[in-house]
């Protein structure tokens, strides 16, 4: 009897360990989680990546803007020839309709579009240029400008020569026309532009 008793508490027991087993497994399938591990539970967190530094922007130049300027350079009928380029200078303040206002001293260049030199008959001396465009950094800002004149003529003194001393009166020159250094002039934004902000300084004068 007691060999008997002892070989059915062993078989309880044998059968309530296969029954925990099963539960076990059961769990461990149906997707229970497991214990976190000494390594996940010490992984370090990246610090976020720094903020992008702020692009700068630009400001609109609009078509139609006044720009008064000044020659950097003095151009002679007598000196100057088709398609020679010249310096131009902001000499006053240009005031945009955002408020943004440009400081004078911006440079830019012009043309010599036409030249025709005094002569002999008392012919004058021609000088027309035009504006091409103003700079500011590394922006180009198109102008609309252009300016012509002549000489003063010689007619009247080579006539007057003439009538007193003959065919002499005939070597009579024109006068030279001359835009001095400094001459003012204002022009206009010829399309629409813009300036970088914050505004780069003027460039230094040599």
């Amino acid at each position: 009897m007691g060999a008997n008793c002892v070989r059915r508490k062993s078989a309880k027991l044998l059968a309530a360990a296969g029954i925990l087993s099963l539960i076990w497994s059961g769990a461990t399938a149906q997707g229970m989680p497991e214990p976190a591990t000494p390594t996940a539970a010490m992984a370090v967190t990246s610090p976020p990546p720094p903020a992008p530094a702020a692009l700068p922007h630009a400001v609109k130049v609009p078509e139609g803007t006044e720009i008064h300027v000044e020659l950097g350079e003095k151009l002679s009928s007598a000196t100057s020839a088709e398609g020679d380029v010249f310096s131009i200078i902001t000499d006053e303040e240009i005031v945009l309709p955002d408020g943004t206002v440009i400081p004078p001293g911006y440079s830019g260049r012009g043309e010599v579009t036409n030249v025709s030199k005094a002569g002999m008959v008392g012919k004058s001396g021609q000088l027309n240029i035009r504006l091409d465009y103003l700079k500011v950094g590394d922006r180009r800002i198109r102008l609309r400008a252009n300016k012509g004149g002549e000489g003063k003529s010689g007619v009247t003194n080579m006539v007057v020569t003439t009538v007193l001393i003959g065919p002499l009166g005939l070597l009579v020159r024109g006068h030279t026309i001359t835009y001095p250094k400094g001459m003012k002039l204002v022009a206009y934004v010829d399309q629409d532009g813009e300036v970088p902000m914050p505004l780069p300084p003027p460039p230094n004068e040599d």
